[in-house]
C-alpha cells in the first residue's frame, strides 16, 4: 500500500512540474512578443492631422511594442484630441499597425475669434486652409450655433467651394448669408436652406458657368453680372 501512496505523490509531483513549465512556456512565448516592435505604422482617412501627429497623440513610435497596442490606452489618448472623433486600431501578422481615423469636419474659419470651427460646435486653432472663412460677426449666439448645425449639412465637396461666410440679414431674415464661391459667384442664402448649396455645381452647369449671384434664400434662380 505505501509503494502506491508514493506512485501517486510522484504522479501528483509530476503533473504539477508540467503545468509549470506549460506557464513559463506561455510567459516566455508573450515576453517575447513583447519585445517585437513595431514593423510599419499605416494612416488612414485623416483629413486635418498628418500622420505623424496622430502618432503623437497616441505616444507609438518605432520602439513600441508590438503586442502591447490596440488597447483603451490609445484610444483614450486620441478623444483628447479635439479633431479626432473616434479611432481603431488593428494588428496584422507582419507586424504593422494599421490605424483608422475618424475626424470631427471642419465647418469654417472664424475670423473675429481666430478658431476653426468644428461640426460638434467646438473651437479650435487648427487652421484649414480650404475651409471657409466667416469674415464678420454673429452677435446673436443662437444664428451662430444653428449655422454650425446647418453647415454640417453641406458635403465636402460643396464645403470646398466656398471661399467666404458673410453674416447678411435684411428687413426680412435674421438668418440670411452670403456665400462668395471659389470660382467668383455669390449666393445668397438662408439657415433653412443652406443644404441646397449641395446643388451648387449642378445649378452653375445650368447656367453655362455664367458669373453672378444665385439667390437660394427666396426661390432659386441665378441673376448673371451685366
Amino acid at each position: 500500500m505505501g509503494k502506491k501512496k508514493k506512485r501517486r505523490k510522484r504522479l501528483k509531483i509530476k503533473s504539477v512540474l508540467i503545468f509549470l513549465l506549460f506557464i513559463l512556456v506561455i510567459i516566455g512565448f508573450f515576453f517575447a512578443l513583447s519585445l517585437i516592435k513595431v514593423r510599419t505604422y499605416y494612416v488612414y482617412d485623416n483629413n486635418y492631422l498628418k500622420d505623424d501627429e496622430i502618432l503623437n497623440i497616441l505616444k507609438l513610435d518605432k520602439n513600441s511594442s508590438f503586442i502591447t497596442i490596440n488597447t483603451p490606452f490609445e484610444r483614450s489618448l486620441a478623444k483628447k484630441s479635439k479633431l479626432i472623433k473616434d479611432v481603431k486600431i488593428k494588428r496584422t501578422l507582419d507586424f504593422e499597425i494599421k490605424i483608422y481615423i475618424k475626424e470631427y469636419n471642419v465647418m469654417f474659419y472664424d475670423s473675429i475669434n481666430k478658431k476653426t470651427i468644428l461640426e460638434n460646435n467646438e473651437e479650435v486653432d487648427y487652421i484649414d486652409n480650404n475651409a471657409p472663412i466667416l469674415i464678420n460677426e454673429i452677435s446673436d449666439k443662437t444664428i451662430y450655433e444653428k449655422l454650425v448645425k446647418k453647415m454640417g449639412k453641406v458635403n465636402k465637396n460643396s464645403l470646398n467651394m466656398i471661399s467666404e461666410i458673410t453674416y447678411s440679414p435684411n428687413g426680412i431674415d435674421k438668418e440670411r448669408f452670403l456665400f462668395s464661391m471659389n470660382d467668383g459667384n455669390y449666393v445668397y442664402v438662408t439657415l433653412t436652406k443652406i443644404s441646397k448649396i449641395n446643388d451648387y455645381k449642378s445649378i452653375i452647369d445650368s447656367v453655362e458657368n455664367k458669373k453672378g449671384i444665385l439667390y437660394l434664400d427666396y426661390g432659386n434662380y441665378f441673376v448673371p453680372k451685366e
